[in-house]
């Protein structure tokens, strides 16, 4: 990171009350950018909010649900009142098919449809309100959360697997549209990230399977035996979040259409 390489920038950080989130509007705004934190919790919103002001940043909020056009473009208009944005992470989304363990013929035509919402049309949404305004100022970063699963499928979670793919897919298609504006699309792909909750959950694990006590000894076994990657560790919301910011950055605007994986070597770990 180069100190206030984003300054004079606005970005709009979509899902950032929490986790992956909050973590690049953290790392964002220590880079020099004003931040917008979005998110549906009030609460959530208004800790990441103080924490950033008692910084000295240039902070402001806007709420809503994103699963639906009408409540994207609700989002959008609130973060525009705020100013223009500059630069847009999509990090919002989830599956409405569970926690993690639900199976392909437990994920219903209505998760399916629920989890698209959440993540591939309210990226759209978010993008074809928020991007022209860069295109006209000749400026811009469009950057989506996808994840490393999408090279890696497995069985559980087929909805969000899937929306996740089109994340990338999307990500590519539009950087062409993109094409001489000045303003690029890329995606990041987050490994199995720790979060305030998924830590709770893997200790919980860890104390059914035996993978330790200590924080440093669970780690190592959980992500063996969850996630056998070329690094023996989980993924941390920095990590995601020091991606994001290389790519929203000056100095990368030669990468677009481009799908970053952040996954610990993941992808080429059974080669």
């Amino acid at each position: 990171m180069t100190a206030g390489s984003l300054s004079g920038k606005r970005a709009l950080v979509t899902g950032s009350s929490s986790g992956i989130g909050a973590e690049t509007a953290r790392w964002l705004a220590r880079a020099g950018a004003a931040v917008i934190i979005h998110g549906r919790n009030a609460d959530k919103i208004a800790a990441v909010e103080a924490e950033l002001k008692a910084l000295g940043v240039d902070v402001a909020s806007v709420s809503g649900a994103l699963d639906d056009p009408d409540g994207a473009r609700a989002v959008a208009a609130a973060a525009l009142a705020v100013g223009p944005v500059d630069i847009l992470v999509n990090n919002a989304g989830g599956a409405a098919s569970g926690n993690g363990s639900a199976q392909w013929f437990e994920a219903s035509p209505e998760d399916w449809d629920r989890t698209y919402r959440a993540n591939v049309l309210s990226t759209v949404a978010m993008t074809q309100a928020i991007t022209p305004a860069m295109i006209q100022r000749g400026w811009g970063r469009v950057i989506q959360t996808a994840s490393a699963i999408v090279d890696n499928p497995i069985s559980t979670i087929p909805d969000y697997k899937a929306a996740k793919s089109a994340i990338v897919s999307l990500t590519v298609s539009l950087a062409i549209e993109l094409r001489c504006t000045g303003v690029t699309a890329n995606a990041v792909s987050p490994g199995f990230t720790v979060t305030e909750g998924l830590r709770a959950w893997i200790e919980a694990e860890a104390a059914a399977k035996g993978w330790g006590s200590d924080w440093t000894e669970i780690e190592r076994n959980a992500a063996a035996a969850i996630w056998p990657a070329l690094v023996p560790r989980l993924g941390r919301t920095e990590d995601i979040a020091r991606a994001i910011l290389f790519l929203a950055e000056p100095g990368a605007d030669f990468i677009t259409g481009q799908h970053l994986r952040v996954d610990g070597g993941l992808a080429i770990a059974g080669r």
